[in-house]
């Protein structure tokens, strides 16, 4: 049996190792970028439904504080378990904000958790003022209004164009500038300067203008991670789809340069194994004699003859 081993297929093979070794590595590549990807896109869309639960349960817990409030003797312990449970559930969407995937997100995320503290700080202070006030709630009455004020001045100059236009919209509008002179009023302990019903109506009207505040800008954040998310799909595929196709390109590419090459077929010769001739029966010795080169029949016709 013969066996044959071409210099240029060896050639070939020790080639097609590098350009293997980057398949490889471009497949692995482009598996982990799709997978930050998708990761980014299904923490935003964890953190739009944590911000919405956790929207909920504030407004829920809200109307609860107040229903509780109304009772005489629970004021006080209605608020302080109340307003607990609400700060816990803001401190867990605050948590969501930080582990968001770039600090950009992070960062808009926050802005809107700070929103919906300032939202939760004017209805606080709205239902102890609604309850009534003595010498303990006033205390923390006067602390929860000027909490909300100063937290909502700080946050203000954050907020994306749209955000500061709606700010500054309603900080210059009546409803504003009525809800402010009763809590100014409410803080001194002197009358109000408007009609109850008015107090109510523009406190009414300020809680539901927070709430959209906050409700815009955690939309903004939330699309932002999204967009993020995209970005990255599309780059982690387009990366991928470049490096899986340089490597098939280096094959192709090294697969002509080889077959180029003028190299000869190197065939190995590998002995085989022949049947042993027989040797003559008239043989004496172990090395066969040459065949006589005239038979015996010739020369005997021959001498007959003669």
């Amino acid at each position: 049996m013969k066996y044959l081993r071409s210099v240029r297929g060896r050639m070939l093979g020790i080639a097609f190792i590098p350009g293997g070794a980057l398949v490889v590595v471009a497949a692995v590549i482009a598996v982990f970028l799709v997978h930050q990807a998708v990761r980014t896109r299904d923490l935003a869309l964890e953190t739009a439904a944590a911000a919405d639960r956790t929207a909920r349960a504030v407004v829920a817990l809200q109307a609860q504080r107040s229903a509780a409030m109304a009772v005489p003797d629970r004021q006080s312990a209605a608020y302080a378990n109340f307003t607990q449970r609400i700060d816990t559930a803001i401190a867990g969407l605050r948590d969501y904000a930080r582990r968001a995937p770039n600090a950009e997100s992070a960062y808009q995320q926050t802005i809107a958790v700070e929103l919906l503290s300032v939202a939760e700080g004017m209805d606080r202070s709205d239902s102890l003022a609604l309850t009534g006030l003595d010498s303990v709630t006033r205390r923390s009455y006067i602390s929860a209004v000027a909490a909300y004020r100063a937290e909502l001045a700080r946050v203000a100059p954050q907020l994306t164009e749209s955000g500061r236009t709606a700010y500054e919209s309603l900080t210059r509008s009546a409803d504003w500038s009525r809800l402010a002179a009763a809590e100014d009023a409410i803080t001194a302990a002197e009358p109000l300067p408007v009609a109850e019903s008015t107090w109510r109506s523009a406190a009414y009207t300020v809680s539901g203008e927070l709430g959209r505040l906050y409700a815009q800008q955690s939309q903004y954040a939330v699309q932002l991670t999204l967009d993020d998310g995209r970005r990255t799909l599309g780059g982690a595929l387009a990366a991928g789809s470049a490096l899986l196709l340089s490597a098939l390109l280096l094959l192709v590419v090294v697969r002509r340069l080889v077959a180029r090459v003028p190299v000869p077929v190197v065939p190995i010769m590998v002995p085989t194994v022949h049947a042993a001739i027989p040797r003559p029966r008239h043989a004496r010795s172990r090395r066969p004699h040459l065949p006589d080169p005239w038979p015996l029949k010739a020369v005997l016709d021959d001498l007959r003859r003669r």
